[in-house]
């Protein structure tokens, strides 16, 4: 995220400590980085707690991963770590200047336990146990493969390397490569006010503030979530906590009201009951303000081209890239064409196989894998025919060939098709949202997270895909 204050250290390290300053034991120091004009004043900085609001672009996976060993206190320094070393890694990390895992961060001791909401300890002694557990620890990453829906569980640990003085002095640290590759990956990411967590003593309050960030949707704000899935999230899966007034005293309430005493926002919690037990069975949180004071949108990382199984948003696009549409074409098999013929009903694959290379070459997707992204463009763009296909029925894939593929809805599809299933889910769960608001008996039949459902559905969410994915 960022670097230090430039009363104590120079802003050109990008994130980096100087090779002369280097912790000892530590072996070679990385080669300081040329200057980058592009990073921001790190938000640990005195300077920007004291005139500004410093916050930082927090990767959603890290905001929803549920760690029972993880207090507070820990979840705060691994938030200060990202927070001043994610400019740098989107920066240097992403763009190839250096391997993930090899960058060594340092700031000022000072200015870490400001932003943990501990200005008053001399000692490091608690920074030191929290680096220490934050070193030993290894979190679960639930992701989708493309191409599998099988849910995979990927452990990664969290910091490899980390030296805390014993009073005031320099922190240093190295995340590991499988974390920095996650923070360098073109994901989602959400605002995070600094200020705000280093007031929140309450782990349930520092996680659901996060998770709200991250979850009110924009023209309602407001976040509906199953009380099991709550429960999760919030780390308040034990059995003591089955009851529902245990947990709504001990846990939600206590949130609630921490949230409220420092947010910028307010935010209130309605139940949802299921009609015949009476059984709680969803909340829904209503977040609260003036506009300035809301979560902000997702906001975007700079643009990268990062190879790797976390690769796991919107495909690389550069709309100035010169693609040979007879080229790209060439490079699917003959063999390749025959299973797609026996596949998709005798479908006309050669001019399907021309017209999905021309596509590509206008809209600047460059393509690695051109079997397995032809298969998923032509059951994105031709869903109504592949599911007649699959069901039995005649289909007319003449007519297809005359279609109009460069409307938004189609560039939406493709788009959805290269995101992991569980955000593909919340655009059908917001599609389903204004189905039921245009018909409130009415739902979506049939649809699915799968490709070949698209078609059904996201005309339903165009505007807000538009705004959240510009092309």
């Amino acid at each position: 995220m960022q670097d230090f204050d430039t009363d104590s250290f120079d802003a050109a390290l990008g994130g980096c400590g100087r090779g002369a300053t280097g912790p000892a034991g530590a072996g070679k120091v990385p080669e300081v980085l040329p200057p980058d004009p592009a990073l921001r004043t790190s938000p640990l900085a005195v300077s920007n707690w004291i005139h500004g609001d410093p916050s930082f672009l927090k990767v959603r996976e890290l905001i929803e991963v549920v760690d029972p060993e993880l207090s507070v206190t820990d979840r705060k320094l691994l938030d200060a770590m990202l927070a001043h070393a994610t400019d740098a890694v989107v920066s240097v990390v992403a763009s190839g200047k250096s391997s993930p895992g090899t960058m060594l961060y340092s700031a000022l001791a000072t200015d870490m336990k400001r932003a943990m909401g501990w200005e008053g300890h001399k000692s490091n002694k608690s920074l030191l146990a929290a680096a220490r557990k934050l070193q030993g620890s290894v979190i679960t990453i639930g992701y989708f493969a493309p191409g599998d829906d099988n849910l995979r569980h990927m452990n990664i640990s969290l910091v490899t390397l980390s030296d805390v003085p014993e009073n005031q002095g320099i922190v240093y640290w190295r995340f590991s490569p499988e974390l920095e590759k996650l923070m360098s990956t073109r994901g989602e990411r959400f605002l995070v006010q600094l200020k705000v967590l280093a007031k929140l003593t309450s782990g349930y309050s520092h996680r659901l503030y996060q998770l709200l960030c991250a979850n009110a949707d924009r023209e309602t704000f407001s976040w509906t979530v199953s009380v099991g899935d709550l429960r999760q999230v919030l780390n308040a899966a034990a059995a003591s906590y089955d009851s529902w007034a245990a947990f709504e005293r001990r846990v939600l309430k206590v949130a609630v009201d921490e949230i409220n005493r420092y947010a910028a926002f307010r935010v209130r919690y309605e139940l949802i009951a299921d009609e015949r037990t009476r059984r709680r069975t969803h909340v829904t949180f209503v977040v609260e303000g003036p506009t300035s004071a809301l979560p902000p949108a997702k906001m975007e990382a700079e643009p990268q081209d990062l190879p790797g199984q976390l690769t796991l948003d919107l495909p690389a696009v550069d709309p100035a890239c010169e693609i040979d549409p007879a080229a790209l074409a060439r490079r699917l098999t003959a063999q390749t064409r025959e299973r797609l013929r026996a596949d998709y009903g005798h479908a006309p694959i050669d001019d399907l196989v021309v017209a999905w290379a021309e596509w590509c070459a206008r809209h600047g997707v460059k393509v690695d894998r051109p079997a397995r992204v032809f298969e998923r463009w032509l059951t994105t763009m031709f869903g109504d025919l592949v599911l007649a296909v699959q069901q039995g029925r005649p289909a007319d894939w003449t007519e297809a060939l005359g279609r109009d593929l460069d409307q938004p809805n189609c560039r939406a599809m493709f788009s959805l098709s290269n995101m992991v299933a569980q955000q593909r889910q919340r655009w059908l769960n917001l599609a389903r949202r204004k189905a039921a608001d245009k018909s409130p008996r009415s739902k979506l039949p049939g649809t699915s997270v799968e490709a070949v459902h698209f078609h059904e559905w996201v005309h339903l969410v165009l505007d807000e895909f538009a705004m959240a994915h510009p092309v």
